[in-house]
């Protein structure tokens, strides 16, 4: 029998997880880990991000430098997915709206994300979730400190 998903795109999966939770506050329940494996085994079947692509971000923690189509593309998927862009490319800001107001996010963060994350001059679909995806990790970073910063209660030199 031949497996769902092998081992190398497993792990490269819950690498993409952990960066994507790691964004968010409420996350890990085992239904949103299998939902989170199901949409990144489609989109990486239809926008395949590239292995080097995908560990420069995960590396740096940081899409700015990312210039792949196909990652930008596996991004759009990826939003698609979880509801908050449409297949053209537009931001579905009811919907991030609802999804943020349940973590602790202060509301400047959450005007911010919604309203310059979401002013993208560019009509790509692929590139506005690119730019959302670079302006939001970018901005949660400020929020919310990394594991070390908490662990040895020191800010890291950015």
């Amino acid at each position: 029998m031949k497996p769902i998903i092998g081992a190398r795109d497993f792990l490269l999966s819950v690498a993409v997880i952990l960066l994507i939770c790691g964004k968010k506050v409420k996350c890990f329940t085992s239904e949103d880990v299998a939902n989170d494996l199901k949409f990144i085994k489609i989109c990486k079947s239809n926008s395949p991000p590239g292995a080097y692509s995908m560990n420069d971000v995960l590396d740096t923690k940081n899409a700015e430098n990312t210039h792949s189509r196909s990652f930008k593309c596996f991004l759009h998927c990826l939003l698609t997915k979880y509801g908050w862009m449409d297949e053209d490319g537009g931001y579905l800001l009811h919907d991030i709206r609802e999804t943020l107001q349940q973590s602790d996010l202060q509301l400047a963060t959450l005007e911010y994300i919604l309203y310059t994350c979401t002013a993208v001059k560019s009509s790509d679909r692929c590139q506005r979730a690119h730019f959302f995806t670079d302006c939001f990790w970018k901005k949660m970073d400020e929020e919310q400190p990394t594991a070390d910063e908490l662990f040895y209660n020191v800010k890291t030199r950015k």
